[in-house]
């Protein structure tokens, strides 16, 4: 690919903690790729980013992805952490919450996945379920199609699958409960988790589940994060 033709995707930052490791990252940072995004790498800082530093990182991209990892500190939702919360990095969410404030009023697109659908309801005044028995799923494969989805047909989730009902994975034993102000519950599987959250406007859209796993087997995931790569254009 020439060198203009690269300079044209859109660049697509992607949160990463340097506790994490980038191989971590790697998976999203491929489907961002996949998807005809040009992915960089937004490491968080410990003391996280003042909201004048956050606008400048936002004006050096054309979107935000929030990747999935450890839980959301309950503090940043006003609770307190109850057992079992996994471990927490508080400079991530620090530096996430601040970005997506600034990439939302600034009117650049935002996907969240996992973690990241959980981080941008706590950013924008929404809480989650601390955990949920029956979810502890993180030592099973992450490409493993764990449960279905029933998702509004015209929200982004079921226009990517072409229908109202899919398999997905699940790595999660956290989820949202109170959805925040702007948002819209848009999916949900058969124990009422919410799977998709959506703005009106569709610049803020999150998914439970890993799309990133599932890019090269499944059409739908593909055409999921190419929908928000297109958005940033």
């Amino acid at each position: 690919m020439s060198e203009q033709a690269e300079m044209s995707k859109p660049r697509i930052g992607v949160t990463c903690s340097p506790l994490r490791g980038q191989a971590y990252y790697g998976p999203y940072l491929r489907a961002v790729e996949a998807a005809g995004g040009n992915p960089v790498v937004v490491e968080s800082r410990s003391d996280g980013l003042e909201p004048d530093e956050a606008t400048a990182v936002m004006r050096g991209v054309d979107g935000l992805l929030l990747p999935g990892g450890w839980d959301v500190d309950p503090s940043a939702y006003g609770e307190t952490p109850l057992e079992p919360t996994d471990e927490v990095d508080h400079g991530l969410d620090r530096t996430e919450i601040t970005l997506v404030r600034s990439a939302v009023g600034a009117g650049l697109p935002v996907f969240g996945i996992c973690r990241g659908q959980q981080l941008i309801n706590v950013a924008l005044g929404g809480s989650l379920h601390q955990h949920i028995d029956g979810h502890d799923l993180h030592g099973q494969p992450r490409d493993a199609l764990a449960h279905p989805v029933e998702a509004e047909p015209d929200s982004e989730l079921g226009q990517a699958i072409g229908s109202t009902g899919v398999r997905v994975n699940s790595l999660h034993h956290q989820s949202i409960k109170d959805v925040a102000t702007g948002l819209h519950a848009v999916a949900h599987s058969p124990d009422g988790t919410v799977e998709s959250v959506e703005s009106d406007d569709r610049m803020v859209v999150a998914v439970q589940c890993h799309p990133e796993e599932l890019v090269g087997q499944h059409g739908w995931a593909l055409s999921l994060l190419q929908r928000f790569i297109d958005r940033a254009r």
